[in-house]
């Protein structure tokens, strides 16, 4: 982003002339060849006629120069606006030819500043100008008023006009812009001709003039200033108004990318949202977002280019490290340009003449850079630099927080995972204990149908094999669905199959301990949901519910049914209830009145609710609970029947 440029229109007319070379050299030496001749002319003519008033009025002549110029309106478009013509010409009108060409010699040489080529030239123009009054000077006793005004007003407007080519050649171009958004020149030109004509029509017949005559240069001097004024003060506005609008659309741009990158978890889908977004924004040719992993730095995005391979690691780890380490922006435009590139799928060479480091880095430390590449060599204006360090932080805040995020689901997935095979191993032995009486079963049968000859016998034992068997499929299909490790997917279930599928793998553990198990299930409309979580949920809150109960036996009551637009599982016990200090935190992890952390023998790791919370709510429901001590504890669930798009 490099500083803008306000350019002139390239609509506004101007005057094209052929282009100078070396002629300029020339011009000077026909300059030095002009004054010289002029001034040993007017010498050799008029010395002889030098007078103290002459010599005054010289004096004055030189002094008005100098003010002129040291006051000139510089315009916008390059123009000195300076009365000088007139000065120069009202001097030759008042005085000898030679005083008024020294003073024009002398003024230029004190106020000019400028290499001696140009002021030269200067003098040599405005010797010129005093040339040509002098020469129209005798003229006006002799001939009507108006003649010698208009040949002053032409002589003083050609002296303007050479003063603006003198311009315009010692900045190696021939354009004169006639027409700029001030166009002070268009009258700033015609009214101080238009004061020297009148100055030499009315200073022979009234010499008292003068004062008025100098008034009306310095009025329209300080007109002239204003109005330069006024228009670079408009220029500058205008000019701010478009850089704030420039960056104020890069901000809402790089706003909008930031709040897109916090609206994704996918940490992939981010790093190339932020590579293709700022790339465009900063019109980058190419551009790759390299991370820190298990301390080195590989590609995980890019723009406007094909790697070799997926995540490559980065070829100049060090160079990087440094850049990192750093914390600052970094403009390349060397040699190491080549060295930093990423592998890439083909051989072409890079062509890239700067490359804009970005770091990323948070309060915890670095987590990589991104990096553009520019075909074309650019800068960073200082208020850009601001702006994307600011961003650049936001976006490694962002990056940050989506690895953790990511890291954060990988560690609940475990979790679940591990809920879930801790919750089937409370009732491994009830399990086991249920397929050893089926197997012995199919057994007993089985030898019974082979040692009789009696058909009937022998379907009656093929029968009870076949209702042995399915037993042990609802059983296994029950483990499978709710014990499996694989991506979760949501699909059409009708809860009441997930709950008998469940139930199954509990009864023989619950007639153990001689605890009742009841079943109210009204049908309900199916619902979108994961069904192996849901599986988890209803056996975690059997799993607190018996051990609620404990030894002495009771009741367990699982009930589902529709309530407007949710079906509502609840599991409701007879145990001692939910103990008053932690019901307020039950839903909290390792929160527990079971194992060690609830100082009881029953084995638990507060870690049953906790789960069961999380996939109740990211299915969109809620869990809650109705408790009594010593009366028992009703857990309720409720799913939304049409879950809000995820």
């Amino acid at each position: 982003m490099s500083p803008e440029h306000i350019a002139r229109s390239p609509s506004q007319p101007a005057i094209q002339l052929p282009a100078p070379g070396r002629s300029l050299n020339h011009l000077t030496a026909i300059a030095i060849g002009i004054v010289l001749v002029l001034n040993s002319v007017a010498l050799a003519a008029t010395l002889r006629h030098w007078s103290p008033a002459a010599l005054a009025i010289g004096a004055g002549l030189t002094i008005l120069l100098v003010l002129s110029d040291r006051f000139a309106v510089r315009e916008p478009e390059g123009r000195r606006l300076t009365p000088a013509p007139v000065a120069l010409v009202a001097g030759a009108m008042m005085t000898v030819w030679s005083p008024a060409l020294i003073a024009a010699l002398i003024g230029s040489l004190l106020a000019m500043p400028h290499p001696w080529q140009r002021t030269i030239r200067l003098i040599a123009v405005r010797s010129v100008i005093v040339s040509g009054g002098a020469l129209i000077a005798p003229i006006i006793q002799t001939t009507p008023r108006f003649v010698p005004s208009l040949a002053l007003a032409t002589l003083i407007a050609a002296g303007f006009f050479l003063e603006a080519l003198l311009e315009a050649t010692e900045e190696r171009r021939w354009s004169l812009p006639w027409h700029g958004r001030t166009a002070s020149f268009q009258w700033y030109a015609p009214v101080m001709a238009l004061n020297g004509a009148l100055f030499g029509a009315f200073w022979p017949a009234a010499p008292e003039a003068l004062p008025f005559a100098l008034a009306l240069l310095g009025w329209v001097q300080f007109l002239a200033h204003r109005q330069a004024q006024q228009h670079h003060t408009t220029t500058e506005l205008t000019n701010l108004r478009e850089q704030l609008s420039i960056r104020t659309e890069r901000l809402e741009r790089l706003q909008s990318l930031a709040t897109a990158m916090l609206a994704t978890l996918d940490d992939r889908r981010q790093l190339h949202l932020l590579c293709e977004r700022l790339a465009a924004l900063l019109d980058a040719e190419a551009g790759w977002v390299a991370l820190y992993e298990h301390d080195t730095l590989r590609v995980m995005a890019v723009h406007g280019l094909t790697l070799d391979q997926p995540d490559p690691p980065l070829d100049d780890q060090e160079r990087y490290n440094e850049m990192i380490r750093r914390g600052q922006i970094v403009l390349i435009a060397d040699e190491r340009i080549q060295r930093l590139a990423p592998p890439i799928a083909s051989d072409d060479p890079i062509r890239w003449s700067t490359l804009l480091a970005l770091p990323l880095k948070t309060d915890h430390g670095a987590l990589g850079v991104i990096c553009l590449a520019f075909e074309h060599l650019r800068g960073l204006a200082s208020d850009d630099q601001r702006i994307l360090t600011s961003f650049t932080r936001q976006a490694a805040v962002a990056i940050d927080n989506t690895r953790l995020f990511s890291e954060l689901r990988q560690k609940q997935a475990e979790l679940i995972q591990s809920s879930k095979l801790a919750a089937v191993g409370t009732f491994a032995a009830g399990i086991g204990h249920e397929f050893n009486n089926l197997l012995g079963g199919m057994l007993g049968y089985a030898e019974l149908g082979r040692s009789t000859g009696d058909i009937a016998e022998k379907d009656h034992a093929l029968d009870v094999i076949r209702q042995a068997c399915q037993r042990g499929r609802v059983i296994t299909r029950g483990l499978l669905t709710f014990a499996r490790r694989s991506e979760h997917r949501r699909e059409v279930h009708h809860l009441a199959d997930i709950i008998a599928e469940t139930l199954t793998l509990v009864e023989v553990d619950l007639r153990k301990l001689n605890i009742t198990l009841a079943r109210h299930i009204e049908s309900t409309p199916a619902i979108v949901c994961d069904g192996g979580q849901i599986a988890q949920v209803l056996l975690n809150l059997v799993t607190n519910a018996r051990d609620a109960i404990g030894q002495q036996g009771g009741t367990i009551t699982v009930s589902l049914r529709q309530c407007d637009a949710f079906v509502e599982l609840s599991v409701r016990d007879t145990g001692e209830g939910i103990p008053e200090h932690v019901r307020d935190r039950i839903f909290e992890p390792f929160v527990t009145t079971k194992g060690a952390l609830g100082a009881s023998s029953t084995p638990g790791t507060g870690l049953g609710l906790s789960v069961s919370y999380g996939i109740v709510k990211d299915h969109g429901g809620d869990i809650r609970f109705e408790t009594a001590t010593g009366i028992g504890t009703n857990m309720i669930v409720r799913l939304p029947i049409h879950p809000p798009l995820s």
